[in-house]
């Protein structure tokens, strides 16, 4: 698939989707570590990912990739485009299988508890972050290990999460702390 004149590797967007997958699940749990003082997983699959957080960073890659010069453009943008996939998922989640995940309906300037002013900034803030800076540190990285090593981690890691999804659409993954009370 071309962008922009340039040939995607789809590995590199697999890989991106896990690495934030990855980051986002740990960045949420650190939050309610500290604001609870215990350890919660927040997703609805059993694995160490939350894979809105994927979804939203290869969405934001694949749209945004080429304005890494303009932070600003990139930050509005980002708040955008991930607050809008925040707002679906919740809805998405909540409509279908009856579970919420996350409710801001404590915080000012909300949207019936989806999403809020402070997530949305700070959903911008992450996208500089991930456009301006981490993605390239990462395909530097990604691209430095050899293609077959590359391969057989994102066949064991794909792998792995399309048993999670399985799992979770069984059994959802509706433990003590997971979900807000409705």
């Amino acid at each position: 698939m071309k962008k922009n004149g340039c040939q995607l590797d789809f590995s590199k967007l697999i890989f991106y989707f896990f690495t934030a997958s990855l980051s986002g699940f740990l960045w949420e749990v650190l939050i309610f570590f500290i604001k609870e003082g215990h350890l919660r997983n927040r997703g609805f699959l059993y694995g160490p990912w939350l894979p809105v957080y994927g979804s939203g960073a290869v969405l934001m890659y694949l749209l945004l990739s080429g304005y890494r010069r303009h932070p600003a453009k990139v930050f509005l943008y980002s708040l955008f485009l991930g607050t809008s996939l925040e707002l679906a998922i919740g809805w998405i989640l909540e409509t279908f299988w009856d579970l919420r995940y996350w409710d801001y309906s404590g915080y000012p300037l909300n949207f019936r508890g989806y999403i809020c002013l402070a997530s949305a900034l700070g959903i911008g803030i992450a996208g500089v972050l991930w456009i301006c800076l981490l993605s390239g540190l990462l395909e530097n990285l990604w691209l430095g290990i050899a293609p077959k090593i590359r391969n057989n981690i994102l066949a064991a890691l794909i792998l792995l999460f399309v048993l999670d999804c399985a799992a979770a659409l069984i059994f959802p993954n509706t433990g003590r702390g997971i979900t807000f009370p409705k």
